[in-house]
């Protein structure tokens, strides 16, 4: 298994590169709404912002939504999937290790562009705190794609099928809770959620062809010697 191409845990998919395109279609046709605020846009960030947020404001639910966006923040994507690279490396899963840094790194400056492109601003009442702009939204970017390579490098050598199950709807729930939270919280608007899934999506989709077309590449090099791919 070590360096062989053919156990690689990603596989090449005749379907991601007609999935890219279908998502950067749809990724387009958002953050082009976006920008220039289509009256449709604000009707459904309207009408998701106020189901989500409820009639009356609620202490604890408040409080909940704090800590969720605060285990969801960007510093604290990096801090998670360093964890997982260190136990990804001593496990002699080395070029999947590098590949997880490498997609959140890259993920991260991407939402950072896509930010300046847009400048969307905040919505009204937001917390100190949620500075710069509004769409994506940083928090539900990282935590797409650290939830992702669990998904695909992490879930996948775990032998129990309803372990693999269990880890995967939990993984679903808490993206629904970030994003959640940051509506909730009025640090993003619906679609500012919406679009950051869009890009992570976008992104880890050709971050997938790179793994596939350059990790056989990779794990020829010293420093990753042994490593499984």
């Amino acid at each position: 298994m070590y360096g062989n191409e053919d156990y690689m845990l990603l596989q090449r998919d005749p379907n991601r590169i007609i999935k890219l395109i279908v998502s950067l279609c749809i990724t387009a046709v958002l953050s082009v709404s976006v920008a220039f605020n289509f009256d449709y846009l604000q009707f459904l960030d309207s009408i998701f912002t106020t189901a989500i947020q409820g009639s009356a404001p609620s202490e604890g639910l408040e409080k909940f939504y704090l800590m969720v966006s605060f285990f969801a923040e960007p510093k604290m994507d990096i801090f998670w999937i360093f964890i997982i690279a260190f136990f990804l490396w001593g496990f002699k899963y080395k070029v999947p290790a590098l590949w997880a840094i490498f997609t959140l790194g890259f993920g991260d400056i991407i939402g950072a562009v896509v930010k300046q492109l847009i400048r969307r601003h905040r919505p009204p009442l937001h917390l100190g705190v949620d500075s710069g702009y509004s769409f994506p939204s940083g928090h539900v970017l990282g935590v797409f794609l650290v939830i992702s390579i669990i998904w695909i490098v992490v879930v996948p050598v775990i032998d129990h099928a309803s372990v693999r199950f269990i880890i995967r709807a939990l993984m679903i729930v808490w993206l629904i809770l970030v994003m959640f939270s940051r509506i909730y919280l009025n640090a993003h608007y619906p679609t500012d959620t919406l679009g950051a899934a869009l890009v992570a999506y976008c992104w880890l989709l050709v971050s997938e062809m790179l793994y596939i077309n350059y990790a056989p590449r990779v794990a020829r090099y010293r420093f990753v010697i042994h490593t499984k791919i």
